[in-house]
């Protein structure tokens, strides 16, 4: 990935990109069905309607107030985002004119370290860069706590956009379950790693 693509397009929404993270956080392959494969008892959830027209002011307010918290930022305010490897225009044009799409490299999310500046916006300038989502107004991210004790998922819902918080991740059945079941699939060594040590640390949620 473009690490310096990365950083300048964060820079655009008020997030200082320190670098790629590896074995931290949730897997991403697992983060990636968070909302579907969890308890939905878990999860502690704010929304405001789409046709609210200080909906973006409001969801960036929603997301700060419970990723304080739940404590999703370190005392360095740092925490990760999840990145697709489609960021970035020459990894996606490679993609596509591979001739072995199944291989688990072309597919393979990372979680980004980053620092939050004083001046951010998630849901208008990160939504509309296409880090944090898909247009002005219209998140789509995940995040997490650097030690992997918060997820955090921001969304476009039917008639709303909302910020939805997973404390504890690694204790949930339903994502220990997905878990299991990737190990199966095709998968990097590094994925592979994440899966196993994501695993471990959950027993201790049975302790």
């Amino acid at each position: 990935m473009n690490e310096k693509l990365v950083a300048g397009l964060m820079s655009g929404f008020g997030m200082k990109f320190l670098g790629l993270m590896r074995g931290t956080g949730i897997p991403t392959r697992v983060a990636m069905v968070a909302t579907s494969a969890s308890e939905v008892e878990l999860w502690h959830v704010r929304a405001v309607e789409l046709g609210d027209p200080d909906r973006v002011a409001q969801f960036n307010a929603d997301w700060y107030a419970l990723a304080t918290e739940f404590g999703l930022f370190s005392a360095e305010r740092q925490f990760l985002v999840m990145l697709t490897p489609a960021i970035d225009p020459v990894f996606d044009q490679a993609r596509e004119s591979t001739d072995d799409w199944e291989d688990p490299a072309w597919w393979e999310h990372v979680w980004g370290l980053v620092e939050l500046e004083g001046d951010w916006d998630l849901a208008g300038a990160g939504a509309a860069s296409g880090v944090l989502g898909s247009g002005y107004a219209c998140p789509a991210f995940v995040m997490s706590a650097t030690d992997g004790s918060v997820f955090v998922v921001g969304a476009v819902w039917r008639d709303s956009i909302g910020v939805a918080v997973l404390p504890a991740p690694h204790c949930s059945a339903g994502l220990q379950e997905v878990a299991r079941r990737d190990l199966g699939s095709r998968r990097t060594e590094g994925e592979r790693e994440d899966l196993l040590a994501w695993l471990a640390r959950g027993e201790d949620c049975h302790l």
